[in-house]
C-alpha cells in the first residue's frame, strides 16, 4: 500500500469520525433540548399542583358530612378521588356554610364544594363540576292543611325557613320572596318547621330524608308541598376567581377523568 493511498485513507477515517461526532454531538444536543423541556413543564406541572389549595365545605348530608371524625359523602368521594388524581392529598376543612361560602368567595386558592351553579354565583367563581345531582323542594307539616303550593309564587303568603348564603334564600331573594327566617344551619330549620315556627321550608330532597332521621324524627311528620325546578339539577366544587386557571384546568381534567374510567359511576351507584 503507497503512502498517497495510506493518507487519502486516514483522511477518509477522520473526516467520517468528524461527521459521527457532529452527528452525536446534533444528537445529544436535541435530547438535552428535550429533557429540558420535559423537566421545564413537569415543573411547571407541579408548581401549579402543589400551590396552595384549601377546600372548604358544610355538614350537607348525604353529599358532605362528618362520621367518626372523617368528613365522607358522596360529594367528599368525588372530591377526594379528582385529588388522588391530581397526586395531591388535602385535609378538608369543614365549616357553617356562610363562613365556607365567604372564605371562598374572599380567598384565592379556596375551592368550596357541594355549591350550587345559579346565574348570582356565576361571575363570582371558576367551576369544576358537575359533581352530584340534586333536587329541591318545599316541605311542610303534614298537619297544615291549610298550606297549599301549586305553583312558585303562591309560596309568597308563607314564612320560609331558609339558611344564611344559601342557594336557595339567594334563589328566593331573587324572586322578590319577603317571608324569609334566616338562620345559620338547615336543621334548625327542621327544628322550626317541626314547632310550627315557619310555615315551609326548602330542602334538598336527598338531604331533607337524611336530616329527618339523623334528628330522631318521623319523617311521615312532613310532606313535600312542591319541587323548586330551578334549583334541581347538579352540585358544583368552586374554586374563587383569583385563582390560577391552570388549577381550575386541572381539577377539570382530573375529573374528566375519574368519570372516564367509571369511578364517578361508581361513587354515584353507592348513594342512588
Amino acid at each position: 500500500m503507497n503512502d498517497g493511498y495510506r493518507l487519502a485513507r486516514s483522511q477518509s477515517n477522520e473526516a467520517h469520525c468528524c461527521v459521527t461526532f457532529s452527528g452525536m454531538a446534533s444528537l445529544l444536543s436535541h435530547l438535552g433540548r428535550s429533557v429540558l423541556i420535559v423537566l421545564i413543564w413537569t415543573a411547571w406541572s407541579t408548581s401549579v399542583r402543589s400551590e396552595s389549595l384549601t377546600i372548604v365545605t358544610e355538614s350537607f348530608p348525604p353529599y358532605n358530612y362528618s362520621q367518626d371524625g372523617q368528613i365522607t359523602g358522596m360529594s367528599t368521594e368525588v372530591v377526594n378521588a379528582v385529588l388522588k388524581e391530581m397526586g395531591l392529598k388535602i385535609e378538608i376543612q369543614m365549616y357553617p356554610w356562610a363562613r365556607a361560602y365567604k372564605l371562598a368567595e374572599k380567598s384565592r386558592n379556596h375551592l368550596i364544594y357541594s355549591i350550587a351553579r345559579i346565574p348570582e354565583r356565576e361571575a363570582i367563581f371558576h367551576w369544576i363540576g358537575p359533581i352530584a345531582p340534586y333536587k329541591t323542594s318545599f316541605y311542610k307539616l303534614i298537619s297544615r292543611r291549610d298550606i297549599q303550593v301549586s305553583e312558585l309564587n303562591e309560596a309568597k303568603q308563607y314564612s320560609i325557613g331558609c339558611s344564611r348564603d344559601d342557594v336557595i334564600t339567594q334563589y328566593l331573594q331573587s324572586k322578590a320572596f319577603k317571608n324569609l327566617s334566616v338562620v345559620s344551619r338547615d336543621t334548625q330549620n327542621i327544628m322550626r318547621l317541626k314547632a310550627g315556627l315557619v310555615d315551609l321550608i326548602a330542602f334538598d330532597e336527598a338531604s331533607f330524608t337524611y336530616q329527618v332521621k339523623q334528628l330522631g324524627l318521623n319523617l311521615g311528620l312532613f310532606q313535600r308541598v312542591h319541587r323548586l325546578e330551578d334549583l334541581s339539577d347538579s352540585l358544583y366544587m368552586a374554586l374563587n376567581r383569583a385563582s390560577d386557571e391552570r388549577l381550575v384546568n386541572q381539577l377539570n381534567h382530573a375529573l374528566d377523568a375519574i368519570k372516564k374510567s367509571g369511578e364517578y359511576e361508581a361513587i354515584q351507584k353507592r348513594y342512588y
